[in-house]
């Protein structure tokens, strides 16, 4: 339905940016902001006003820590702000609830960057289950995983090749 795509297209990115040193993200990390790869584009004021808003959202900083190593983009000034996160948490909140939407966070955080109008429209069962499939293909799509799918994919072309009859 379309009532998912708000929900599932931004939850199911697949890029990622590992994280690097740099002099923003030092900085950063002096001042307890963890550090992102692109915090050399932003303001600290930015990324500060956003980690305030994140470790709201979550509860304690340790949540809040782990849901950026999951998926650092939701740090990110493009993507966020503290009032998009915010608003969209008690949006997730009235939805399913304090305690499943903490768990959907957790296996999410990217569904924080849907928008509360979109996330209230939802079906909770269909924001549920984007957030069970992104836990998933953060959990098995990984460089190391697309790797052995290719060359699998691959080797079982090479057999079906050879096992054809000649033309």
């Amino acid at each position: 339905p379309s009532s998912i795509l708000p929900v599932l297209l931004p939850t199911l990115g697949l890029v990622r940016v590992p994280a690097r040193a740099n002099a923003a993200g030092r900085a950063g990390v002096l001042l307890g902001i963890p550090d992102v790869p692109y915090a050399d584009s932003y303001k600290q004021a930015e990324l500060s006003a956003l980690w305030g808003a994140l470790k709201k959202c979550y509860g304690s900083e340790a949540a809040a820590r782990e849901a950026i190593a999951r998926n650092n983009q939701i740090m990110c000034p493009v993507y966020s702000t503290p009032a998009l996160l915010t608003e969209t948490k008690a949006a997730l909140v009235g939805l399913v609830g304090r305690d499943e939407a903490l768990e959907i966070m957790a296996m999410n955080p990217a569904v924080l960057t849907c928008g509360a109008k979109e996330l209230a429209a939802a079906d909770p069962a269909e924001v549920r289950s984007a957030a069970k499939t992104r836990q998933l293909l953060d959990r098995f799509v990984t460089p190391e995983g697309l790797t052995v799918a290719v060359i699998i994919v691959l080797l079982l072309g090479v057999v079906r090749l050879a096992s054809a009859p000649p033309v």
